[in-house]
């Protein structure tokens, strides 16, 4: 149904058999919103214990283990999925649990009409040494076991370690240097003045991308 505006009457139903069109602005924030409710369906069938446990306060204790363990001022968070747009990651303390908030995601995106893609989703366990790749199945789908893997521009690795992120941050601030040479430093129609404000701004934005 479609209400006329002004009109205070109702269309005659139609069917939607189309989305946007691409490129539209409006489709990511239409996207964002259908997924949400996606994922508050999904939420409806997934157990607190099986996602990440974040407690925290907002005083600026954070990363104070003793502060939070005053439990009238701490707050808990069950984090199940980190998001951004159409990239998503699920996340749980156990494979077990992995596994069945995978599920539930699975069973809330079939009934909508949506399909998780089994060929991109990529499963890594960060823990203890030695721990055994997760058997972690879509549909009956193994999902491929990977050491690392790019969430927003950050290299995470079963280790958790921030080495990888840091050298792939420098290396891509060296490359970015590198194809400014021509254009900027080596350039003899600019000014000794504009070279150093780039070069300024370009060691102003490394040291940003590295902290």
């Amino acid at each position: 149904m479609v209400r006329v505006p002004g009109a205070g009457e109702k269309s005659d139903p139609f069917s939607v058999c189309t989305g946007v069109r691409q490129g539209c602005v409006i489709a990511p924030v239409i996207f964002n919103l259908f997924l949400a409710a996606v994922m508050l369906t999904a939420k409806k069938h997934i157990r607190p214990e099986d996602c990440v446990q974040l407690t925290y306060r907002l005083d600026g204790s954070l990363f104070n283990l003793r502060r939070l363990k005053a439990k009238t001022r701490v707050k808990q968070e069950s984090i199940l999925e980190l998001q951004y747009a159409d990239d998503a990651a699920i996340t749980s303390c156990s494979a077990t649990g992995l596994q069945r908030n995978l599920d539930s995601l699975d069973t809330a995106c079939n009934r909508v009409g949506l399909g998780i893609n089994k060929e991109k989703t990529e499963v890594m366990h960060q823990g203890l040494a030695n721990t055994p790749d997760p058997d972690t199945r879509i549909k009956g789908t193994q999902l491929k076991n990977v050491q690392t893997f790019t969430y927003l521009g950050s290299v995470l690795n079963t280790p958790s370690d921030v080495t990888d992120d840091v050298q792939r941050r420098i290396l891509l601030a060296f490359t970015a240097f590198g194809r400014l040479a021509s254009r900027v430093f080596l350039h003899k129609d600019l000014t000794i003045q504009t070279k150093v404000a780039v070069y300024k701004t370009w060691k102003s934005n490394l040291k940003t991308s590295v902290t």
